[in-house]
């Protein structure tokens, strides 16, 4: 692993070093030229959001969270008891509910919105410690 140079302002982490998905991650997406109207896509959520969001990024863990695969992510796993909690939304008789809007409420008050994928599952929402999530179904983002 590579010494960390990338500093976060997106969160309040610290790491001495970053895995190579980090690393690339922030190598190839830094480096894009302005593109103010192009979106990018957060392979979890399903949302679309633009661009240049993820280009101004401080680190590459931030990147891979906002694109959606910071679960892939070795670097901040390892470090303290984090736990990473997705859910599969299924009906009264057990079939996935696909493409439905969610809202996960964080014991902090905190909200992040989503879409379910094609087999009822939402993002991974990562966390310290155990925590009790709330998902609330049909809620869109303001």
């Amino acid at each position: 692993m590579a010494q960390l140079k990338q500093q976060s302002s997106e969160t309040d982490w610290t790491v001495e070093e970053e895995c190579d998905l980090c690393r690339i991650t922030y190598s190839i997406y830094s480096n894009f030229p302005p593109m103010p109207h192009a979106q990018a896509l957060n392979a979890e959520t399903g949302e679309f959001f633009p661009f240049d969001r993820v280009r101004k990024m401080k680190s590459g863990y931030a990147m891979a969270e906002a694109l959606g695969y910071a679960w892939a992510c070795n670097c901040r796993r390892g470090s303290g008891n984090y736990f990473d909690q997705r859910f599969r939304l299924r009906d009264s008789d057990g079939r996935a509910v696909p493409d439905t809007f969610y809202t996960v409420r964080y014991p902090t008050g905190e909200l992040k919105h989503g879409v379910t994928d094609h087999a009822g599952r939402t993002a991974r929402y990562r966390t310290r410690d155990g925590q009790q999530l709330a998902v609330y179904l049909g809620h869109r983002k303001p």
